[in-house]
C-alpha cells in the first residue's frame, strides 16, 4: 500500500508547508491537547512528533498491531477535533482494519505488550535522525536529531 498520504493526514502538514513564523507557530499550538501528559512532545518537539506519527502509521499499516499503543499516545497529544480528523482520514484511506480504528478511537491505553521489537525501535530512531519524510524545519533547530535530519534533507534536495 502506498503510504504517501500519511503526511497529508498529519495535523502538522500545513505547518511544515508554512513559513513557520510566530503566527504559524501559534496556529500549530492550538492543535495541542494541553491536558495530555505527553503533550510536550507535540508542543516542544514537532519534528520528533511528525517522525513518530509517520513511522508508527507505517508500522501499523504493515501489520504491527503493537504500534497501536504508540499511535494512541501521539493522538492523545492533539485536540479532540484534530484527533477525529485523523481517524476519519485513516478510515477514508481504508488503511487500518475496523478493530484498529476502534482501538485508536478509544481513549483508554491498553496494557503494554511484553514483546519488545528492537528492529521497530531502530527504524523509528533512524527516521528521527535521517528525516526520510522530507520535513523542512525553518525555525531554530534545538536538538541534534533536528540538525541531522535537516542536514540530510538539504543534502538530498540539493543532490537529487
Amino acid at each position: 500500500m502506498d503510504s504517501s498520504f500519511i503526511k497529508k493526514i498529519s495535523p502538522l502538514h500545513d505547518y511544515w508547508r508554512s513559513s513557520q513564523n510566530d503566527e504559524d507557530e501559534k496556529e500549530r499550538l492550538l492543535k495541542a491537547n494541553p491536558k495530555s501528559k505527553a503533550s510536550d512532545l507535540f508542543i516542544k518537539e514537532p519534528y520528533k512528533w511528525e517522525n513518530l506519527f509517520q513511522s508508527i502509521s507505517r508500522e501499523i499499516i504493515n501489520g504491527d498491531s503493537d504500534s497501536v499503543r504508540g499511535m494512541k499516545i501521539l493522538l492523545s497529544t492533539i485536540s479532540f477535533s484534530e484527533r477525529k480528523k485523523i481517524l476519519q482520514s485513516f478510515k477514508d484511506e481504508n488503511c487500518f482494519d475496523k478493530s484498529i480504528l476502534d482501538e485508536l478511537d478509544s481513549l483508554e491505553l491498553t496494557a503494554v505488550s511484553k514483546k519488545k521489537d528492537l528492529l521497530r525501535f531502530l527504524r523509528i530512531l533512524f527516521a528521527i535522525f535521517t528525516n526520510p519524510y522530507g520535513i523542512v524545519i525553518k525555525r531554530e533547530k534545538k536538538h541534534i536529531y533536528e540538525k541531522t535530519g535537516s542536514f540530510i534533507n538539504n543534502l538530498m534536495r540539493n543532490t537529487f
